[in-house]
């Protein structure tokens, strides 16, 4: 901790006799330095250490379970933490925003002398509004935090408590209420904790975490000496080997604290010269919580061989540096994968299926184990079989030869969204249709004047060619008229026999209206099925209308949800069910609900604490609902910043660049949606000895 740092925290620091020892061996210090620019000094130490705890919460934030208890902890800009909890930050106030759940909240009673007062003929409440938020129940709101804050209202009830003074809060105006602003929740610096489930991330193989012997070269590195040496030393629970194949590759031995764990054979006699094929190996780490040393050493060729090299294309593992301002991979607000096994039981009668609880599914990512065994994917249903199944993608259905219990799998979704509808349920809309150069109907025998349009609800007739001249409308010889009721054109000459009859005209056809939930993304794939699980056609506009069987994107609205669809199937089926999948930027996945908690302010005098002077710490705390996120997950990593994402949507969040003080890894904690948690984070400040630092005492 720099000088100037810790002198902003002894500042703040409550008055006694501590502070007072404190500045004075500051300023010994300094004036020691002062004194003597070159040699060696005495130094002030003060060092930062960190303790997690993560517990299983029910909704009554009942403790349940403990996920992780240690020490494990980074922390960078741990003064400004430490400053800022200490003396506040007044620039980034924080609101609870609260509004009653039904416009109007219970009853609630203060030890106050007044709620109400009249000045300058209006209302006004006569106390910070912070009193009154201290004795409303938070069940009676809902809730949420901004930057700026919300206004209520007050209105005096009578009391029915002696010596206390009754109100309610309403959501509307009226002339017996004065406004009340939100909550002020902090004025200090308003710190998030994040979750994140990232397993490792590729390293630049330029880092100067990697150290090497032997090896050499951009992009990949390689070696061509045997005992050739890549290394690091860090904190992980798991690291990633990225190597090439080849006709000329060597043997990779991968120690582990100096242990020989495994030896990979990178030779490949079936490619050619100059070709590779790119494989990697992930190899796990027994205690994240300490430095593990990693070397990957070339140990030799195949007896095939006389001259070979080794090819290390990458190198991947979760170690935090310091420079990190992120998380590996934080929860998004929507996801597209569901990696953390969840358990299914199949129906209890045939079909023995079960249902992902979200759809489509992705091909090739579901993975089912039952006892531990992982089962087997086919491509048909008649050929499942005992310890194998089949999966319906669309609709998230799997299919199993009986009824099981405790199956656990895990998955991936396309992100398209499904949406349901009843054809009795969709509007009719009028489309368009133009037709050039259709024959009509009828004997071209130099007799017959009367001819039929193959479409009926004629709109328009723009254009009749007989034997490739244009025919006006009209009553006189050589015109023809239009009957647009029953769509016949009427020569009032009869064309000669054999001459040839060409139509250009528009006719309305009626169509279903299919409105979706979200904008559909047209540049993505759009799919519409009907009741019998056949895919209609896909039209680039409304002239797809002249056959039956499609469907088009309406692009008379702009909001760019709608789809038009033929009333009839393909062979003219009546159209009754229609199940439509697509992709839509505001919605690119599930929803999660997560976003970054705010940390809890205390609740009393000794609960959830900021900051501790007598124990020399601060403790952040922030909980995690049941359904945050509303999937099952596995937390590997947490971070304390300094504010929200901008995905998290806080209102009034004015986008200041938000830092990660402190990056954790914390192995594998399993929340289920049943299952809520309460993180707490507790900073240290300790002296040179090991003790924590302590102010004021």
């Amino acid at each position: 901790m720099n000088l100037k740092s810790l002198e902003k925290l002894i500042a703040v620091m409550p008055e006694g006799e501590g502070k007072k020892q404190l500045y004075a061996k500051l300023h010994a210090y300094k004036k020691k330095v002062n004194e003597k620019p070159d040699g060696l000094h005495d130094e002030f130490h003060m060092k930062p250490e960190g303790h997690i705890q993560i517990e299983a919460i029910n909704s009554e934030g009942e403790v349940v379970g403990v996920l992780a208890d240690q020490k494990n902890l980074v922390v960078d800009g741990s003064e400004e933490i430490l400053l800022r909890a200490f003396s506040g930050d007044p620039a980034r106030i924080l609101y609870k925003n609260r509004v009653p759940k039904n416009g109007i909240s219970h009853t609630y009673h203060a030890p106050l002398n007044e709620i109400l007062s009249v000045e300058n003929e209006k209302n006004i409440i006569t106390h910070h509004p912070n009193e009154l938020w201290k004795v409303v129940n938070d069940d009676d709101f809902e809730i949420e935090y901004a930057y700026y804050p919300n206004t209520l209202y007050v209105k005096e009830e009578v009391s029915t408590e002696p010596n206390l003074k009754a109100f309610s809060i309403h959501s509307e105006q009226n002339t017996n209420t004065a406004p009340l602003t939100a909550e002020i929740y902090s004025t200090f610096s308003n710190l998030f904790i994040g979750l994140g489930d990232g397993e490792n991330y590729a390293i630049n193989l330029n880092d100067d975490r990697l150290q090497y012997e032997g090896f050499s070269g951009d992009g990949v590195k390689q070696a061509s000496e045997v005992n050739s040496l890549l290394s690091f030393k860090e904190k992980i629970s798991n690291f990633v080997v990225e190597y090439n194949e080849h006709n000329k590759g060597g043997k990779l031995g991968v120690h582990i604290d100096g242990v020989l764990v495994d030896t990979i054979d990178t030779y490949n006699s079936e490619l050619q010269d100059e070709e590779v094929l790119k494989k990697s190996k992930r190899f796990n780490v027994q205690d994240h919580q300490t430095e593990t040393e990693v070397d990957l050493e070339f140990t030799g060729l195949n007896d095939e061989l006389s001259v070979g090299n080794l090819q290390i294309a990458g190198i991947k593992f979760d170690a935090f540096s310091k420079d990190m301002n992120g998380l590996i991979h934080e929860f998004e607000n929507h996801t597209n994968k569901f990696h953390t096994p969840t358990a299914y039981n199949t129906t209890s009668v045939a079909p023995y299926t079960i249902k992902l609880e979200h759809a489509p599914a992705k091909k090739e990512t579901i993975k089912v184990t039952y006892n531990e065994i992982e089962l087997e994917e086919v491509e048909q249903l008649d050929q499942v079989i005992e310890g194998k199944y089949y999966v319906d993608y669309y609709h998230g259905l799997i299919y199993f030869n009986r009824a099981m219990t405790g199956l656990m799998v895990s998955f991936e979704t396309t992100g398209q969204i499904m949406e349901h509808k009843k054809a009795t349920n969709l509007d009719a809309k009028d489309a368009f249709v133009t037709i050039t150069d259709e024959t009509p109907i009828g004997d071209v025998d130099g007799s017959n004047k009367v001819f039929n349009l193959v479409h009926g609800d004629v709109t328009e007739v723009s254009k009749v060619l007989l034997n490739g001249a244009e025919v006006p409308a009209g009553t006189s010889a050589g015109q023809y008229r239009l009957n647009i009721s029953n769509g016949t054109v009427t020569f009032n000459t009869a064309p000669d026999e054999g001459s040839e009859i060409k139509v250009d005209y528009i006719f309305k056809k009626q169509v279903l209206a299919f409105t979706a939930e979200y904008k559909i993304d047209e540049n993505k794939e759009v799919i519409l099925f009907d009741q019998n699980f056949k895919e209609l056609t896909k039209g680039g506009d409304t002239n797809a209308f002249v056959n039956d069987g499609v469907f088009v994107i309406d692009t008379t609205d702009n909001t760019n949800k709608t789809i038009l669809i033929a009333q009839k199937d393909d062979v003219g089926e009546q159209i009754r069910d229609l199940e439509l999948f697509y992709y839509s930027d505001e919605k690119p996945g599930v929803p999660t609900n997560y976003t970054r908690q705010v940390v809890l302010k205390p609740k009393e005098v000794n609960q959830y604490p900021w900051y501790a002077l007598d124990k020399g710490s601060i403790q952040f705390v922030a909980e995690f609902a049941e359904d945050v996120p509303n999937s099952s997950i596995t937390v590997r990593e947490m971070g304390l910043f300094d504010g929200p994402r901008m995905d998290d949507q806080i209102k009034g969040f004015p986008g200041y660049p938000v830092k990660a003080f402190s990056l954790v890894r914390v192995g594998e904690a399993r929340k289920d949606t049943a299952t809520g948690l309460r993180v707490t984070w507790t900073i240290t400040l300790t002296n040179e000895n090991g003790e924590p630092f302590k102010g004021g005492l």
